[in-house]
């Protein structure tokens, strides 16, 4: 069966009507599916269908349907450009967090992958925020303003991810002397939307405390951003230690961040450098992807 009780609250959850309008099709079509399989519903006290928030996500995305009402899933109509404007850089810089989110989940419903997302449209946008401050008195503010609404985006759609307990973990964060939140919280969250449990500690960590939490984790996967120069150096200094306790663990290391851009750091073979988020996560998906060692040896 797939329906079970529910434990999650009413806001986490959508009525097969509430479904159906924001898709365009008849309330019976999704009870059908729901009854058939397709749709993991779960029922109430009173018996009825209710559909988990980050089902009717996966649903959408997996079949391609169109939502044509967006506001029956909580989202707001995404705006209409105006005079060849980009209205994501636009969003981010007023801090419209209801246009950003309508813009951004818009995006990943229709099927572009978080990584695609993250190193297309949202780049793009922030790299023109980011200019801002050559130009305009509020550029800093307005830097500031857009990226907490990409921190709000990015731990509103980890909610929405469904990673299993037994996936493979990665753990991750920006080296130290890194002050900055959004590229490691950005790589955690393109790894979850690629199956992997993400553990993410954030800015400035210590790599002593990423080998402790990756050898606690049992760690598939570590990642370490560097988005200063200060960062750079930090890293460069550490990471033959870094790369000796990876192995140790058993896990395979990624390096990234703009730092490294310009400067980049040498690395043996069997350390991944990803010059984007989308570098990482195809990394991660062929790790899922591989055979696990206990099964190529098995007859």
């Amino acid at each position: 069966m797939s329906e079970k009780r529910s434990q999650r609250t009413d806001s986490q959850l959508l009525s097969t009507k509430q479904l159906a309008q924001a898709i365009g099709v008849s309330e019976s079509s999704v009870k059908r599916w729901a009854d058939d399989g397709a749709l993991a519903a779960v029922r109430t006290v009173g018996g009825h269908r209710r559909i988990p928030l980050a089902e009717a996500v996966r649903f959408v995305r997996d079949t391609r349907a169109a939502v044509v009402r967006p506001a029956a899933l909580g989202l707001a109509a995404s705006p209409i450009a105006r005079d060849g404007a980009d209205p994501l850089a636009d969003g981010l810089a007023r801090g419209a967090a209801p246009d950003v989110r309508a813009m951004l989940h818009g995006l990943y419903m229709r099927g572009r992958s978080v990584a695609a997302i993250i190193d297309g449209p949202l780049r793009t946008a922030m790299e023109r925020i980011g200019e801002r401050w050559r130009q305009e008195a509020d550029g800093i503010l307005a830097e500031h303003r857009a990226t907490d609404l990409c921190i709000q985006w990015l731990n509103q759609l980890r909610a929405l991810l469904v990673v299993d307990d037994e996936a493979p973990v990665a753990v991750g964060g920006a080296a130290p002397g890194d002050p900055y939140v959004l590229p490691s919280l950005a790589v955690a969250t393109a790894l979850e939307a690629e199956g992997i449990r993400a553990v993410n500690l954030g800015p400035d960590t210590p790599l002593d405390t990423l080998v402790l939490a990756s050898r606690q984790e049992g760690a598939a996967i570590v990642w370490v951003s560097a988005s200063t120069d200060a960062a750079r150096d930090r890293l460069a200094g550490d990471l033959a230690s870094l790369i000796a306790a990876t192995r140790d663990i058993g896990a395979r290391l990624i390096v990234g961040g703009r730092a490294l851009d310009a400067r980049p750091l040498d690395t043996p073979a069997d350390v991944q450098v990803a010059g984007t988020v989308a570098e990482a996560a195809a990394f991660a998906r062929g790790l899922r992807a591989a055979p696990r060692p206990h099964a190529e040896r098995s007859t």
